[in-house]
């Protein structure tokens, strides 16, 4: 009943009280074999109080220069390699709490989903947060993973929590689309099977990690209850990028190799991946039948945006109708600087149009009250936005705001292009500004 637990811990006061809360209310603490990946600043206060750890018979520690670093994804996979053929193995992050018997709530949730016929689940989420300094054990909903919008690369989905419906009445987890990296239960082959990917930073682990997963074998599950808590914001500790000048490099390193992943749902590639590829129980175009993500093309199946569970209805005849049922999806703001269009002239306007376009086709319109287009000012106060929220067939690659005159005067054109890298969704420029 071995439990392999890995911490990746950079610079993180919140390591020693993790560790106390997790050994004093596990159920059988003496079946923890803990290896910590402690990326460490001699001059953090904390380390004096995580010293008497460092001889603890059951944590493992690889102590690493903090400037020696190269990434959430990196460390994991140092941590993996000390794997002992435990029977369990529990990835978290250093600043977490748990709720009492953990261990044992975990193991006979997924034995539960192995007793099934599932051989190889794995229990995920994002955990509720909590305050550090101020933690109440309230009973709170359960989280599972929706997805929200693509990345700003146009590379991967980002997952999101949300409440489960209907939490209250379950007896046992619920099919999950999304892996998290900050809490993931499954059986100790994972560290054999999923090493994560050191050629990664830090986004895109979670779909590189579930992609391959499903694709080895491994079924994807939310519990149904509260089995951790996760501090987020954390505004007071030092992140690997904060310290670090070269991370804008290993990102764009590692999308270009995430994306080249995702291409093999359209293609076969002879790319080397070597521990980092695929695995051939499932294909990755079985993933996005189960998602209801096209994972190369940006887009998503209603059901998908509904959040409803997997897996998705495969109620289509033949490929080109299934791949119809998928949309584009935009969720952001449009950016437009106050010296295109000024807040004291909009008096002169009596209503607007925000078209997108792709390719010189327009894809989706919406009015806009005057009064909306300079509401939300952005902090700096240097430009007004514009919140939007569509689907569409194609992404589009540009927009065109048109304001019309109240008095039969000239009306205002301004456009902008989306300069995605890809397909992604974030990014506004303003193109030109035109009075007709």
């Amino acid at each position: 009943m071995s439990i392999f637990v890995q911490i990746a811990a950079y610079r993180d006061p919140l390591l020693v009280s993790t560790l106390k809360d997790m050994l004093q209310k596990a159920t059988n603490p003496e079946n923890l074999n803990i290896t910590i990946c402690h990326q460490y600043n001699p001059e953090d206060n904390y380390n004096l109080e995580f010293k008497e750890f460092k001889t603890h018979p059951q944590i493992n520690i690889i102590e690493i220069p903090y400037k020696e670093s190269k990434g959430l994804c990196w460390a994991r996979n140092l941590i993996q390699r000390e794997y002992k053929d435990e029977a369990y193995t529990l990835q978290i992050d250093s600043h977490m709490r748990f709720v009492w018997e953990w261990d044992r709530i975990l193991i006979e949730m997924l034995e539960s989903l192995r007793h099934k016929g599932i051989k190889k689940p794995i229990l995920t989420t994002y955990p509720p947060h909590f305050e550090p300094f101020n933690f109440k054990y309230e009973e709170t909903a359960p989280n599972q993973i929706i997805f929200r919008e693509f990345d700003k690369h146009g590379i991967y989905p980002i997952g999101w929590p949300s409440e489960i419906p209907n939490w209250e009445v379950l007896t046992e987890p619920i099919p999950a689309r999304f892996l998290a990296g900050g809490f993931c239960f499954s059986i100790g082959a994972f560290c054999k099977e999923i090493l994560d990917d050191p050629h990664l930073y830090f986004s895109g682990e979670e779909i590189n990690l579930a992609v391959r997963a499903y694709t080895h074998g491994y079924d994807l599950y939310h519990p149904h209850i509260n089995i951790t808590w996760h501090y987020y914001t954390r505004k007071e500790t030092p992140k690997h990028w904060d310290d670090h000048f070269d991370t804008g490099i290993l990102e764009n390193r590692a999308m270009r190799r995430l994306k080249r992943l995702f291409e093999q749902s359209e293609k076969i590639t002879y790319y080397n991946w070597g521990d980092y590829g695929l695995g051939k129980v499932r294909h990755l175009k079985d993933y996005e039948r189960y998602s209801g993500i096209l994972l190369n093309e940006n887009k998503v199946q209603d059901y998908t945006l509904m959040n409803l569970p997997p897996i998705n209805p495969t109620i289509y005849n033949n490929e080109e109708e299934w791949k119809n049922s998928f949309y584009s999806y935009v969720n952001n703001y449009i950016h437009i600087p106050n010296s295109v269009i000024d807040e004291n002239e909009l008096y002169l306007y009596e209503f607007a149009h925000l078209r997108f376009m792709s390719n010189n086709d327009e894809v989706h319109q919406q009015a806009l009250n005057i009064d909306e287009i300079w509401k939300n000012k952005s902090s700096d106060e240097k430009h007004c936005r514009i919140e939007i929220n569509f689907k569409c067939r194609d992404l589009p690659d540009s927009w065109i705001l048109e304001l019309h005159n109240k008095h039969g005067g000239n009306n205002k054109r301004i456009t902008g292009r989306m300069p995605y890298f890809q397909a992604g969704l974030n990014g506004f420029a303003i193109k030109n500004c035109i009075n007709l």
